[in-house]
């Protein structure tokens, strides 16, 4: 899964770059090209984005994940972003927490961002899970604001509920 999730992210940020390259119809020039994103504002994304889950803002969570998003899991499904809009109010996410943030830039309009991240939740079956992920994300800069493209999870260590 590793392999996958690491080969998706690759071709990822291969269509990423070949669609943010300048082409003779755009504008060049030091005004034209932002500059990239800081490791601090990267971290801000994600951080901002498990905010918005936790308290199922969804208003942020849209304006947050572009319209053409994928979420790869685990087994290698994906959905996009209607259905993940629709699967966020049904978990509650009790605690989380990101650590080990690296980031990787591939220029001024995108960057990939893998962590890892120890959550505890309630799913919608009722019962409470603590689960310990790798997790990956692509951001590209479209209308001058960051916009999460794709997100992998990695290998899971299922940790069972907290009293166990």
């Amino acid at each position: 899964m590793k392999l996958l999730c690491a080969f998706v992210i690759l071709l990822a940020s291969l269509v990423v770059l070949a669609q943010t390259t300048p082409s003779a119809s755009q504008p060049t020039g030091p005004s034209a090209t932002p500059p990239p994103v800081t490791y601090d504002e990267a971290v801000a994304n994600e951080k901002k984005l498990f905010a918005a889950d936790q308290s199922h803002d969804l208003e942020t969570i849209k304006s947050i994940v572009a319209d053409d998003f994928v979420d790869i899991g685990r087994d290698g499904t994906s959905i996009g972003k209607d259905a993940l809009l629709k699967e966020i109010p049904k978990i509650k996410l009790l605690r989380y927490e990101q650590h080990n943030f690296r980031v990787a830039v591939l220029g001024p309009f995108a960057y990939t961002i893998s962590y890892d991240s120890d959550a505890t939740m309630i799913g919608d079956d009722g019962k409470e899970t603590r689960s310990q992920n790798g997790l990956n994300s692509v951001w590209i800069r479209r209308g001058g604001r960051w916009q999460m493209l794709m997100h992998c999870r990695g290998q899971s260590n299922k940790l069972g509920t907290p009293s166990q």
